[in-house]
């Protein structure tokens, strides 16, 4: 997303003043169980492999069939279940009690668990047919599978980000074309102005589930198109949203969600290359019969997850530069620093934002700059920039 980070929240007055040590708390446990995300997304494969349970899987696969295929499938299916026993906890407390606690919740714990269910079911999914053709290429072209794997996923992520907001949101919000009226209109002139087409601009019906407010540019080609939550909608003026819109717009007009990919995409071969010299160096100390065994997934797993954690301060610093460089459009677009700023302050608040975290924090884990910096850098900009 394109704007500080939303998390369930309840509808509140725009008003309403979030205390600082609040948001301190809030951002400090929802990183702390990040951090516990992460680690057991290392620690419990690693576990798994070392004390030979997924060789123990993959014999029990192998008593029911003897298809190959078939046997990475059961294989999946058995040690998901086993992950998500593990994990689930820690995704009911930070993603439903936390956001209680801290009054940011809206939804209820059985609508919670539904949309939990969606998510997990469709991530299962792609999960299986991604690793069941990785698999297909380690028993078919042992030498480039990793190349292969690479385009694939590659493909695959192309594909799903022209489904996100036609498809795959919507199974979790309700959206709407932007109703007809003055805010319409402006935003429409808006993107008149700079000579750019969008296909359309959706209210995002957000607050069905939390207050917190956030817009976006989703899709690509025909699918192409930006949504702003109805939360921002009711909590900001119509100049304020005019000025996100514009931060918005100049995403699209940067290409910065192409830029993105690009980095995805390096990210997804170099992965897959790091995974080949994995799996070909530790064969024989794992005990595997060879890179395609799916015992040895649990490695798969480890060295991806490696390689994203060595790679996530970079991506979010070149994140935050794309976010930077549309705020700074927008500004120049609009020159409404005043509307600008203030909208960011209730975004903020909406959001229980830190609107300073620690800066070695931010360096790591932010994908936004913090609503400080942002607001810093529109205080220092000048309008007589604009013509620059």
């Amino acid at each position: 997303m394109n704007l500080p980070e939303p998390t369930d929240s309840p509808a509140k007055n725009p008003s309403d003043a979030v205390s600082l040590p609040n948001a301190a708390r809030y951002q400090r446990v929802k990183l702390t169980m990040s951090v516990v995300s992460m680690a057991l997304n290392v620690v419990v494969p690693l576990v798994f492999l070392l004390s030979g349970g997924s060789e123990a899987i993959r014999n029990l696969a192998e008593g029911w069939t003897s298809n190959s295929a078939l046997i990475v499938v059961l294989f999946l299916l058995v040690t998901g279940i086993g992950f998500q026993l593990i994990e689930f906890p820690f995704e009911v407390y930070s993603g439903f009690i936390v956001e209680k606690q801290f009054g940011l919740s809206k939804v209820s714990i059985g609508s919670w668990l539904y949309d939990w269910f969606k998510g997990t079911l469709l991530q299962s999914v792609l999960l299986v047919v991604l690793i069941s053709g990785m698999y297909w290429l380690l028993r078919s072209q042992p030498e480039l599978w990793w190349l292969w794997a690479a385009i694939g996923a590659t493909i695959l992520v192309i594909v799903l980000m022209a489904l996100v907001p036609v498809l795959l949101l919507p199974l979790f919000y309700k959206f709407e074309p932007i109703p007809e009226g003055e805010l319409k209109d402006r935003l429409f002139a808006l993107a008149d102005q700079i000579g750019t087409h969008v296909q359309g601009i959706y209210v995002w019906h957000l607050g069905d589930k939390t207050s917190k407010a956030n817009a976006a540019v989703t899709g690509w080609g025909r699918t192409r198109r930006i949504i702003i939550s109805d939360t921002l909608i009711e909590s900001n003026t119509i100049e304020e949203i005019e000025v996100v819109m514009a931060h918005e717009l100049g995403h699209h007009v940067r290409w910065d969600v192409w830029k993105m990919l690009a980095v995805s995409t390096a990210l997804i071969f170099i992965s897959f290359f790091v995974i080949d010299l994995a799996l070909t160096a530790w064969i024989d100390s794992l005990g595997l019969r060879g890179i395609a065994d799916i015992a040895g997934l649990p490695l798969v797993l480890i060295v991806g997850a490696g390689v994203s954690l060595v790679a996530l301060p970079i991506s979010n610093w070149l994140s935050r530069k794309a976010e930077t460089a549309a705020d700074l459009y927008a500004l120049n677009l609009t020159g409404m620093r005043d509307e600008f700023i203030s909208a960011m302050n209730k975004l903020g608040d909406q959001n229980l934002s830190q609107k300073s975290p620690n800066a070695i924090v931010e360096f790591l884990f932010h994908s936004h700059p913090s609503i400080q910096h942002r607001i810093d850098r529109a205080n220092a900009w000048s309008p007589a920039s604009r013509n620059k």
